[in-house]
């Protein structure tokens, strides 16, 4: 399987937690939010609960479900370019959730003819958000559950260095892998109500095949962003995930991420990402679609 897909996977399981989250769109912040499905048209109190003095049923509250589709499209300038498909849906209920996703890739390159692959791996993770004073903690645990059970052959091409124009094909057979195992903090602390500044980190026990043993690695993030308006979130941060060889540098990259909300249900998401490291695709452009239900 292609390394950059298990990075990209990843990071969509442990997205950076928003500076502001407000479902029922009152106003009032999720984590501060008594009331969580208040009426749209309904006034509230600081609380998030209507004027009236009257809350919302709180045996009524069913959780969230949230369902995206994306799209990333990465592009190398010298030789390979490679999408994929992308799904994730998510169910959150008070500070518990748990995700799962999927993704099918193809990769072409400028020299070959048989360069597409697909990875059927599924991602399952946990996690459960802690509301602090001006800040949010998230916990998470979670799994690359491999959904093949048959080797396959790759053929990757190797540049010479950023700017290098010389390259080397590599035919290597890829046996089927255990599964990985991973564990994840979110950590985002508010500077005001409009902005934010986040830190992430994540340890990965690479499943090993066969052929070989991969190693474990570490993913960290650390950015800042900032709420536009109440529909549209924007962040820039900084990304680092290690290798499984041990003969291989780390993946680094510059990201800007944004949301948008078009509605109390429908949002979506968009991201550019640069990598500064070699092996990496130079340029990642993300598009997701997504809508929830309370």
């Amino acid at each position: 399987m292609n390394y950059k897909n298990v990075t990209l996977i990843f990071l969509l399981l442990s997205t950076p937690i928003l500076a502001f989250e407000d479902y029922d769109i009152d106003g009032v912040e999720d984590s501060k939010d008594l009331c969580p499905d208040t009426p749209f048209d309904v006034l509230v109190n600081k609380d998030g609960c209507p004027k009236s003095g009257e809350k919302s049923q709180p045996n009524n509250y069913f959780g969230r479900l949230t369902l995206k589709v994306g799209t990333d499209i990465s592009r190398d300038e010298s030789y390979e370019d490679d999408s994929s498909l992308n799904l994730y849906a998510n169910y959150r209920y008070r500070n518990w959730d748990i995700s799962i996703s999927n993704s099918r890739s193809t990769t072409n390159s400028s020299d070959s003819k048989d360069n597409s692959y697909s990875d059927d791996d599924i991602y399952l993770s946990t996690g459960y958000l802690f509301n602090l004073p001006s800040s949010k903690l998230k916990l998470s645990i979670g799994s690359k559950i491999v959904n093949d059970d048959s080797d396959s052959t790759s053929s990757k091409q190797r540049r010479q260095g950023r700017f290098g124009n010389q390259y080397t094909r590599e035919e290597e057979s890829i046996s089927s892998r255990d599964n990985d195992y991973f564990s994840s903090v979110n950590f985002t602390y508010l500077l005001n109500p409009k902005q934010d500044i986040f830190l992430y980190y994540g340890y990965t026990l690479s499943g090993d095949s066969k052929d070989m043993d991969y190693e474990d690695y570490s993913s960290f993030s650390m950015g800042t962003g900032y709420l536009l308006n109440n529909s549209w979130y924007t962040a820039l941060s900084y990304n680092y995930t290690g290798s499984i060889y041990p003969d291989s540098d780390a993946q680094q990259s510059i990201s800007w991420f944004n949301s948008y909300k078009f509605t109390k249900n429908i949002f979506a998401t968009a991201s550019y990402r640069y990598a500064l490291d070699d092996l990496s695709y130079d340029h990642t452009l993300s598009l997701g679609l997504g809508i929830s239900f309370q």
